[in-house]
């Protein structure tokens, strides 16, 4: 039997995620909810074997807790899922009498056009959707919230419903899934394989751009690069890049990454498909 964190609570987005995972592998599975995505990530290989978090929105780009916590653990990234999200608004009371609005922080970059019209509003930042759903279930007056808009149906009576505020209708969110394990290599599907270029060796001008030559000189497509803070003073980055095909499996993306490393440190967080 598997055990899987995931951000809870139960009802949201993530667990739409878990669910399809679920549905793919067809294995015994038991979920635990945690609070933050980083007490998912924390509960991998300690509380629960695999874990299921989001990394990156359509709208409102890369989660950067996740990567920062990719960085920092010895995860691997087994496979990724991506589910359609859409957000509904409701409240406790008419728009002119709004005084709160919850709203998850990834939340907010998914429907700024809703939030940029509302004036004399205070928006309450929170860990996750369903923490915004509980919050509004309190049914305290004068209080809102943008919640899942598959979660619409839990709400009792409120006051004023919008069924959608999200910016695009083309919005989705890639997860991924998490453990101490590597995949298995299956030669028929196609691969991703997810990096991070710690320190160089060499700190010199251009030294970014040697590493993105070595990928395109074998022809290896890069389909995101990102940079965070290492959090060690200013100036100094991760790189986080993804790139089509497997490592260590196909040899163009093992060549790049070995040569990659004479001057840099690279992490591999994980060779992985979509399901």
């Amino acid at each position: 039997m598997i055990k899987l964190a995931a951000l809870g609570p139960a009802g949201t987005f993530s667990e739409l995620a878990v669910n399809k995972y679920k549905e793919q592998i067809d294995e015994d599975t038991v979920v635990k909810f945690y609070p933050t995505i980083t007490k998912v990530v924390n509960a991998v290989g300690n509380e629960c074997s695999m874990g299921i978090v989001p990394i990156e929105n359509t709208l409102d780009g890369f989660v950067q807790v996740t990567l920062d916590l990719l960085a920092s653990s010895d995860l691997n990234i087994l496979n990724e899922l991506v589910i359609p999200i859409q957000f509904a608004f409701v409240a406790n009371s008419d728009m002119d009498k709004l005084q709160k609005i919850y709203a998850q922080f990834k939340t907010q970059g998914q429907c700024c056009k809703f939030l940029e019209n509302l004036d004399g509003v205070k928006i309450i930042t929170t860990e996750s959707n369903g923490v915004s759903v509980e919050n509004i279930k309190k049914e305290v007056y004068g209080e809102g919230a943008i919640i899942p808009r598959h979660m619409l149906t839990s709400i009792k009576n409120p006051i004023h419903t919008i069924n959608c505020v999200t910016d695009s209708k083309e919005n989705e969110t890639r997860f991924i899934v998490l453990s101490k394990d590597k995949t298995n290599y299956k030669e028929e599907k196609k691969y991703k394989t997810s990096i991070v270029i710690m320190d160089a060796k060499d700190d010199k001008p251009g030294s970014l751009s040697k590493v993105l030559n070595e990928f395109a000189s074998k022809g290896i497509n890069l389909t995101s690069i990102i940079s965070r803070p290492t959090k060690r003073g200013l100036g100094k980055y991760y790189f986080f890049i993804d790139i089509d095909g497997c490592y260590p499996e196909q040899e163009n993306v093992r060549e790049v990454i070995e040569k990659i490393r004479e001057n840099s440190i690279v992490k591999i967080i994980g060779s992985y498909y979509s399901l």
